[in-house]
């Protein structure tokens, strides 16, 4: 199954939505429970393939509201 891990903003800048399949909501799973194991400060960038990366898909999926793909998320953790 074909990964759906998208993030989305509204034209205003108000929203964020985050469209995810179950293919997407494991990847996203296994990446936060890592995280919490290692237990360790890092940063870590996310992007779509046009992007450079394979960590978030590039399929806009909310089509009716204006919605704008966001190709870069960064994940900051911290151990404090």
């Amino acid at each position: 199954m074909k990964k759906i891990l998208t993030i989305e903003y509204d034209k205003e800048r108000e929203l964020i939505e985050l469209h995810l399949n179950k293919t997407g909501a494991e990847f996203l799973r296994n990446y936060l429970s890592r995280l919490i194991e290692l237990n360790y400060e890092s940063d870590s960038h996310w992007m779509t393939p046009d992007w450079g990366g394979d960590e978030l898909s590039s399929d806009l999926q909310n089509l009716n509201n204006g919605m704008k793909l966001i190709h870069h998320l960064k994940i900051m953790y911290s151990n404090e």
